[in-house]
């Protein structure tokens, strides 16, 4: 190969290289970012699910959460918009009573001000559901 022809080669990896890195570190992703209080008023009722919140947070691409192991006892999140899932089931362990922040990973990607439905479940330590609620809001 001549020494153009290996040059040529070389700028075009590179180009590729750089190409790929500005891709991935730009902040156009964006994932769905769950706040939920549980508290429990009795040491036999289940926990209740209250004062939730959600919005939409920018993040790398390269950082885009893709969903998590189910956590028992854990809460449980799963988005929809439209009747169709929008991202992944996601998890955190419980814990008690207290604010719960999961950052759920999204496969489609609502705008600000749209309305999705979220599903959040409370599981006990054989992941049996004790508690649901099915929640329409508008995201932040």
């Amino acid at each position: 190969m001549g020494l153009g022809k290996s040059i040529l080669v070389l700028l075009l990896i590179i180009g590729l290289i750089v190409g790929s890195i500005l891709y991935m570190s730009r902040e156009d992703a964006v994932y769905l970012k769950v706040r939920v209080n549980l508290t429990q008023l009795e040491n036999r009722s289940y926990p209740r699910i209250d004062n939730l919140t959600t919005y939409l947070e920018p993040i790398q691409k390269t950082s885009e959460p893709r969903g998590t192991e189910v956590f028992t006892p854990g809460i449980v999140v799963l988005p929809f918009q439209s009747n169709q899932m929008i991202g992944y089931w996601t998890s955190v362990p419980y814990k008690g009573n207290g604010t719960y922040d999961l950052n759920v990973g999204l496969t489609m990607h609502p705008k600000k001000s749209e309305w999705i439905l979220l599903n959040i479940r409370f599981v006990d330590a054989n992941g049996t559901e004790l508690t649901s609620l099915t929640y329409d809001t508008q995201l932040k």
